[in-house]
């Protein structure tokens, strides 16, 4: 266990995750916050929160709005929001620490770069453009991207600290600003992100941009107070837990991922352009951009699903607590840190049948804390499809989202049975649940809307299904409107026998 010191306190690190995986994992510990101290207003840069208080009372003021806390209370805290707490009794403020860092994939190019004829500096100025409205905008942490060339400020997100602000103001006075000079790091490897402490004791990151062995840009960024790091306390800057400086680090390699990426798609256009257009090259680079799309579609899909589920459980987990004291929370969580290794496999297209079946058999555990002996869930697979490959995280989906309509009222027995057989050169998997669709017009409008790429539901299923098979599947929803529901999913084992085994 590692234990941080702040100003306001410290915190007991049960678990961190590693921050050279490109695996989100999530951060757990306990905070503690003396009495009389307070925590300054602070934004959650590339973090969401989970906080349970085990003792103590105070106030949470999140978005400007203050919620008095005690014992039992639990708050979600979504990546961007703002936050400030203050200790308003006489013993300290013991609260389960729950930090899952948001991970942006980095973006794949959908268009021609602007300025492709410019070299490498071209590169650069039209990755940043490219990305600027759909990832750099978004974020909400002060960072510049400098030019190595010549120092010249690409982008600069002027979020700074007010502390940043009233004492050198870097995004208007930066000439006298020492984070934002120019500087080299030559014990680091080239692609790492260093740190270093300005004259008034804040962190800043540095992060080069490596294309094609050469550094292009350089990005600074974070700006906040570490008092491990030298920085001793200053009037309303916030004390940061290391899960932040984390998820800032994290997001800084996001941006680097993205430009790099942009860079290199821009290059490879610029190389297939200068050949001949033969049909043979042509023949590669639509095969070539066929792939990449593709990729991309499945990428944005998972990342769509695992936030979607993300949201719901921890509803639920804040529902259960409350209602029942929060027995079983610590098990709850690890279930769910067990979840967030296997969907944060974005780059996995395809994985055995078995680590699926394991993936459903955590989340059940979840919705067993939930509804209790009012759930049974059965498991019915044949031993040979257990290691068949099958799309990565395609069940559970279809497994929530009967919790989410089918089983309004919690009152009632909810019966889930999961079954996967072989015929012939198919496998067939079904999800089986006791909820009744609401009318016929309900179950024909959810049967028109699976094909039509709505970003929902178990449309996300269909679209990644179709990105991996064309049109060599089926997934049918069975229901009788009155007593059950079956969603029934076809994959081919003949062709395509050598990739799914």
């Amino acid at each position: 266990m590692k234990i941080q010191n702040t100003e306001w306190g410290y915190i007991e690190w049960q678990q961190t995750h590693e921050e050279s995986s490109e695996k989100q994992s999530m951060n757990i510990g306990i905070s503690v916050m003396l009495p009389g101290k307070k925590q300054c207003r602070h934004i959650h840069h590339g973090q969401e929160q989970l906080l349970y208080v085990l003792n103590g009372e105070g106030i949470h003021i999140i978005n400007g709005k203050e919620h008095p806390f005690h014992q039992g209370m639990m708050f979600y805290l979504e990546a961007g929001a703002s936050h400030a707490c203050i200790n308003t009794g006489s013993v300290p403020v013991r609260e389960l620490l729950v930090s899952n860092p948001i991970h942006y994939q980095p973006l794949v190019p959908q268009e021609p770069l602007s300025g492709s004829k410019m070299g490498q500096r071209g590169n650069l100025y039209g990755a940043v453009e490219a990305i600027r409205g759909r990832l750099l905008d978004m974020l909400d942490i002060p960072f510049t991207v400098f030019d190595k060339a010549n120092w010249k400020v690409v982008y600069q997100n002027p979020a700074f600290p007010p502390y940043c602000v009233e004492k050198c103001n870097p995004a208007l006075h930066s000439d006298g600003c020492y984070c934002m000079g120019e500087r080299s790091f030559a014990s680091s490897p080239q692609t790492e992100c260093d740190q270093f402490v300005c004259p008034y004791g804040i962190t800043v990151y540095h992060l080069p941009v490596v294309f094609n062995e050469k550094t292009i840009a350089v990005i600074r960024g974070g700006y906040i107070l570490l008092s491990e790091d030298g920085g001793s306390p200053r009037e309303g800057m916030y004390d940061c837990p290391q899960s932040t400086a984390i998820g800032i680090r994290r997001l800084l390699r996001q941006v680097s991922k993205s430009i790099i990426n942009y860079c290199e798609f821009d290059a490879a256009r610029q190389e297939l352009a200068n050949k001949e257009a033969t049909l043979i090259r042509s023949a590669v680079r639509n095969k070539e951009l066929e792939q990449t799309l593709k990729i991309a579609q499945n990428h944005v899909t998972n990342l769509k699903i695992n936030h979607h589920f993300l949201f719901n459980t921890l509803n639920s987990m804040a529902n259960m607590a409350l209602v029942s004291g929060a027995d079983g929370l610590y098990d709850a969580i690890l279930d769910l840190a067990n979840m967030f290794r296997y969907t944060m496999k974005t780059d996995q297209e395809l994985v055995p049948l078995e680590q699926e079946i394991q993936y459903l058999e955590n989340y059940l555990n979840l919705q067993r804390l939930r509804y209790g002996n009012l759930l049974v869930a059965e498991m019915d697979i044949e031993p040979v499809l257990l290691h068949m490959q099958v799309p990565f995280n395609f069940l559970q989906p279809v497994v929530e989202n009967a919790f989410t309509h089918g089983f309004p009222d919690r009152q009632c027995p909810c019966y889930i049975k999961i079954a996967a057989r072989k015929e012939r050169e198919r496998a067939i998997l079904s999800v089986y649940n006791n909820g009744p669709f609401e009318s016929q017009i309900a179950l024909n409008r959810v049967r028109q809307g699976l094909a039509s790429n709505s970003g929902h539901g178990l449309s996300l299923i269909y679209t990644k299904l179709r990105a991996l098979y064309g049109e060599d599947f089926t997934m049918e929803i069975r229901s009788d409107c009155k007593r059950e529901t079956c969603v029934v999913i076809t994959l081919p084992l003949g062709e395509k026998k050598e990739e799914l085994f």
